[in-house]
């Protein structure tokens, strides 16, 4: 079975690119032959896939841009890195694609307030009504200690949203990102907490 998955929110900045290229990594590294569309006008998931060329090539990950879609033919798993902003009708063309939608939220209350916009707009789609697309919400740049994140889930528990990860906020996505690498190509000590935040989302895929 091919599996299909889209990261998307309509609010711009919360980490969509983030989590597109460390999932599609570490799905890839279970020899699954995974392919990232980059959706996104910035590209910044094509310029890290350069990047990594040069020296961390996988036979397993493919990265190309939305328009080259249709000539994609051998894959076990595709990911849509969506922008911010997409027309209705963009959104809904992605999500009758996907088995999987993944929602990254952060804890502002812009978050909370676009996120809140979404979920009224995608809830209104059958096939969300249906079952057949999976919500999937992960709290993004996670602080432990940061009062605004009991703010957070509030929110989440008004909305009825059991996220199913937190991925704290670290400088070490940002570094390994501009390497053209993820937090699943090392093994360096520090990481493999954060590698354990990801179990509960590659569980949920069936990826691991």
């Amino acid at each position: 079975m091919k599996i299909k998955i889209g990261i998307l929110n309509s609010k711009g900045g919360c980490g969509k690119t983030t989590i597109a290229i460390n999932l599609s990594v570490a799905i890839s590294h279970q020899m699954i032959k995974t392919v990232l569309i980059d959706a996104d006008p910035n590209q910044g998931a094509l310029f890290w896939f350069k990047k990594r060329n040069k020296n961390h090539l996988s036979n397993y990950l493919k990265v190309t841009s939305l328009n080259k879609l249709k000539k994609i033919k051998n894959f076990e798993c595709l990911i849509y890195d969506c922008p911010a902003n997409m027309k209705d009708k963009k959104i809904k063309d992605i999500i009758s694609q996907c088995n999987y939608l993944i929602i990254p939220i952060q804890a502002s209350i812009f978050d909370q307030t676009a996120t809140n916009l979404f979920l009224e707009l995608i809830n209104k789609l059958s096939r969300i009504r249906k079952g057949k697309t999976d919500l999937v919400f992960v709290i993004n740049r996670y602080k432990k200690r940061a009062q605004i994140f009991k703010k957070l889930n509030t929110f989440l528990l008004s909305k009825k949203i059991k996220p199913l990860c937190r991925l704290s906020d670290r400088i070490a996505y940002q570094l390994l990102a501009s390497e053209g690498k993820s937090i699943f190509d090392v093994n360096h000590k520090p990481i493999y907490n954060l590698k354990n935040e990801w179990v509960p989302l590659l569980h949920f895929l069936k990826v691991k």
